[in-house]
Formats: C-alpha cells, structure tokens, sequence
C-alpha cells in the first residue's frame, strides 16, 4: 500500500527580524527608559521635600512676625486704656476739651508707630481720628460694628484691604477692638489703618522665582497676597490638619509645590505656592541635552519598527480582516493588492481568486433553489385569499340589501383595489406604502362588518419605501379581527401597527389588545392548538420568510391568554431593483 502524503501545518515562528526588534525594546530601550523615567522622579520628590521643608521654615517665621505686629498693635490699643482715654469716654457728656485730649492721645499713638496710617474712635455718635482718613473705610467698618462689638474687646483683623492713595498708593489694613468699660459695658470702637508693607517685609525671605504668597482670612477671603490683584477675591480654604506642611497639586492649570503654615493667635492660613517647573530651572540645559539624545535615539529604533509594520505586519493584518469579513458572510470582499512584498503578494492574489469563485457558486445555488420554491411559495400564499374573498363578498352583498347606503361605495372601492392585488400577475413584492394602503382597504370591510375594533399606524420613514411582498401583513391583522376579538364580541379592540429600521433589517410589529393565546401551546402542535383563535395563515406566513430569505428572518409570536398578541417580523432591506 502507498502511504498518503499528510501535510502538517509548521508551528507558528517569529522572524529574526522579530526578535531583534524585541529584544531591543524590552532589554535596551524600556529599561533605559524606566531608569531615566525612576531617576527624574526621584528627583523631582527629594527637590520638592527640600524646597518645601525651606518653604515651611520661611512661613513659620513669617507667622511669627506677623504675630510680633499683631501683640505690638494690641499692646498699643491697650494705651487708650492706661492714658485715661476710656475714662474719658465713660461721660455721659463729652466736652469739646475732652475731644481734643482724646485727638492727641491718638496722634501721639500714631506718631509713635511708623507703619500705622490712622487711628479712628466711633464713641457717642462722634468720630474722631488721627492721621490719614479713608471714606470707604469709615464705611466698611460701620458695617462691621456688630461683629467687632461681638468680640468683647479682643483685636481683629478685618477680612479685606482697600487701596489709599495717601501716602504713596498703598493698600491697608484694618485692626479693631471694642472699647469697654470694667463692667464690660461697650462705649464704642477703635479701629487702626496699617500698610500693606508689614506683610511685605514679613514675606521678603520668600524670593523664589514664580512664588506667590497668601494669607487666607479664617472668612475665606484673601486678605494679603503678593499679587495684588487677588487681594479680597474668594479663596478655598485648604482642608489641612497640620499646622504646618507642603504637598504638590495643580494650581490654574500648572504642577506647583504648596507649602501652608496656620497662625495660632489669628487662625490665618499662610500659603506660598511655586510652579515646580520653576524649581528645575537650574536643571533644564541638562535636560534638554539627555532629552534630545534619548528622543534621536529612541526615534531610530521606532523607525525601524514602522518600516517592518508597513511592509510586513500591516499586509498581512489587511489579509486576515478580509478572511475574517468572508468568514462572517460577506461573500463580495476583496484584498487590496498594495504589497511588494512577492510572497505576499502572491497570497491576496490566490485569496481574491477564491472568494470571486465561491461567490459566484453561491449566487447560482442561490437562483436554483429561488426557482425550486417559487411554485411552492405561490401555492402558500393562495391559501391566505379565498376566506377573505368569501366573506368581503357577503358583507358587499348584505349592505346593499338591507342598508341602502353610500357606504356601500367605500366598501366595494375597498374590495376592487384588494382584488386588484390578488389578481395581478406583476411582481410579488411591493412597497411597505402600498401594503400599508392594501391594509387600510381591508379594515375598512371589516370596521363595517365588526365595527369593534380600530387600527392605527406609525411608520418610520426610512422603510416606507422598502419592498415586503404582498399580504404578507394582512393575515395577521384577520387574525387579530377575527380571533383575538372574537368576531366582533369583544369591544374596544385596538391594533397597533409600527415598522422601523435596525442593523440592517426592517422591523414590522403588529400588535392588538385582544383575548390572546397561549403561543407555547400552538407551537408544540402540528395543527393550530385553537381553532377558536389562530388559524394556519401565520405558519404559512413563517415558513414563507423562512423560505424566501433564510432563518436570520422570520415572523415571531407573543402573546398570553387576556393580555393580547404582538406578531414581530424580521425581514431584509430590499430596495427597488435589489431582488425580485
């Protein structure tokens, strides 16, 4: 006996070419990059912990300044106290002479500290002040009496500044307390004008390039920033639990190291917040040399990676999607021969050949067994006429023996137009319009017979124009007249009719309000399981679609006793001239 040649498939290899390209990659290249990539991560963290570690230390000592001025300012307001100025306010009635030693007093104050602009006492209903006077002030401070009264003589700083142009166009500051009696009895309030200039000196350690300082008000208003156009815009208080730290997050858009440290007298949040980038701009002559060296070298490699895709690995994936649409049912697919590679070439050529052969035995198998079931089809179809034909004709009959009416013309249009269809010998497909319109006719005999039921129509108008063959829709709709009613027994019938398109399939539902069947019983019969409710129209309807355009179609039944039937056909998308 000779021995039959097998042909055994050779495991699947990868190319030398391959290999190097991977090996490359993931023994030279990643780790390179993972190196260079750990490297400045390191970096980036030990920079930002020293920048913000001398961020904190600068903020704590700015605090502590600014708590220096806070007790020189309350130590100050306590001299009104020690100089009689309190005394003197607690008269009922305040001479003239009593006001001018109250003035002098506050000059002497004002005089004393070099950074305080003025000094105001709003005591029975009488302003005075010393030094510098601002209106607007005088006004935000009128509306701040209640809150400063609120303190019980303890200084406060007040959430806002306001820009003076005397002296020398500086913004100031308020500081107020209430002036009280031993008895705790409010005689009026004090309040102080302070330059920005304090806040200056206090945040001038801070001189790193892009930082911006803050002082955030308990409010949440920004009561001091080194850009003066934030100053009294609202600001979101950090939540932070410590009193002092530093954390990295983006701020406007921007990476910036945040550093914060909270007053524990004023309960201020002080903040300084540096673009990171500006950390490293010591460090960008260097990097942008190991970048660029990295960028050429790595680019070579890829180079190399995208000529081998584009000769290669692409005609071959291009090949595979158009096996993989073949396999899928699209019979008409091609390869494009773009290849100049000669093997693969040769390979579109050899698979372009077989799919235009295998599709060119599909389509004549296909005219066969079309020829092989259209006698077949006609004769399934004829059963679906003759009971309508007969019972058209009787109602025609007894209208216009007993009625005597004008009806009778709408009823027999009716009929004449649905024998017209019957009897034309033309295409047996039409449009959904024209079944639509062939329906319209036929329940117009049988609302004069039953007159229990109305039907009603949604037809989207992306398939009024698709082709469906004749009475393929009217056997359910009898059925749904002449069983699901009951002939007329039951009132209030309703049938819905609604078609649309989807995934490249038209969607016909019919669907009534009428007694219903059990449809699990129905199909496990060979004959109808009810006489009284279906009839052998909807398995002719079925095995038609089945026969017509193979079991991706078909017509579907639901529907439950007292609850209705919905009857959902899934047919192709056919257009004029697309089959016959």
């Amino acid at each position: 006996m000779r021995k039959m040649n097998s042909i055994k498939a050779k495991p699947l290899s990868i190319s030398l070419k391959h290999h190097v390209v991977l090996y490359y990659i993931f023994l030279i290249i990643a780790p390179f990059l993972l190196l260079v990539a750990l490297s400045v991560n390191i970096m980036y963290k030990y920079t930002c912990r020293i920048y913000g570690k001398y961020l904190v230390t600068n903020l704590a000592s700015t605090q502590e300044q600014l708590n220096t001025a806070y007790n020189r300012y309350r130590d100050t307001s306590m001299t009104l106290y020690l100089n009689k100025t309190v005394a003197i306010l607690e008269k009922k009635d305040l001479s003239a002479g009593d006001w001018d030693r109250i003035r002098v007093e506050m000059s002497n104050m004002c005089a004393s500290n070099a950074d305080m602009a003025s000094m105001q006492i709003d005591s029975h209903d009488t302003m005075v002040h010393a030094g510098a006077s601002n209106a607007k002030i005088v006004e935000y401070v009128n509306g701040k009496k209640e809150e400063i009264i609120a303190e019980g003589g303890r200084m406060i700083w007040l959430p806002e500044s306001f820009y003076s142009p005397y002296p020398f166009g500086t913004y100031k500051y308020v500081i107020a307390r209430s002036l009280n009696t031993a008895e705790k009895k409010n005689l009026g309030i004090m309040y102080m004008t302070v330059d920005k200039e304090i806040f200056d000196n206090a945040f001038a350690t801070i001189n790193m390039e892009g930082a911006t300082t803050y002082i955030i008000h308990p409010s949440g208003t920004v009561l001091y920033c080194s850009d003066i156009k934030r100053l009294n815009e609202p600001f979101d208080i950090l939540d932070v639990k410590d009193k002092t730290g530093f954390f990295t997050e983006k701020v406007g858009g921007e990476n910036c190291l945040v550093a914060y440290a909270k007053s524990y007298k004023t309960n201020w949040l002080q903040l300084a917040i540096v673009p990171v980038n500006s950390l490293f701009s010591d460090f960008k002559p260097v990097g942008l040399s190991v970048l660029f060296i990295v960028s050429v070298y790595v680019l070579l490699i890829f180079v190399m990676i995208i000529l081998m895709n584009r000769h290669i690995v692409q005609p071959i994936l291009l090949l595979t999607h158009a096996m993989d649409t073949f396999a899928e049912g699209n019979l008409q697919v091609s390869a494009e021969e773009t290849c100049r590679t000669k093997e693969i070439k040769t390979l579109f050529i050899h698979f372009n050949t077989m799919t235009r052969k295998v599709h060119e035995l599909i389509l004549d198998n296909r005219r066969v067994e079309r020829e092989k079931n259209n006698f077949e089809m006609q004769v399934l179809i004829s059963q679906m006429n003759p009971h309508f034909i007969y019972n058209s004709l009787n109602t025609v009959k007894w209208l216009a023996v007993i009625n005597k009416q004008l009806v009778i013309q709408k009823v027999t249009d009716s009929l004449i137009y649905i024998l017209m269809q019957i009897t034309n010998k033309g295409s047996s497909l039409h449009r959904l319009t024209d079944e639509i319109r062939l329906l319209e006719n036929y329940t117009v005999i049988q609302k004069t017979r039953f007159m229990n039921f109305d039907i009603a129509y949604s037809i989207s108008e992306d398939t009024q124009e698709l082709l469906i063959r004749k009475f393929l829709l009217q056997s359910i709709v009898e059925n749904a007249i002449i069983h699901g009613f009951s002939r007329g027994k039951l009132s209030d019938g309703r049938i819905e009719l609604k078609s649309y398109k989807e995934e490249e399939r038209l969607h016909v539902i019919i669907r009534d309000n009428g007694k219903g069947f059990d449809v699990q019983e129905w199909e496990s019969r060979e004959e109808p399981a009810d006489k009284q409710h279906t009839n052998v129209g909807i398995k002719n309807i079925q095995q038609i679609i089945k026969l017509e355009y193979g079991t991706s179609y078909g017509l579907f039944m639901e529907s439950e006793p007292g609850k209705g039937t919905c009857a959902h056909f899934i047919l192709p998308v056919l257009e004029d001239g697309e089959m016959e």
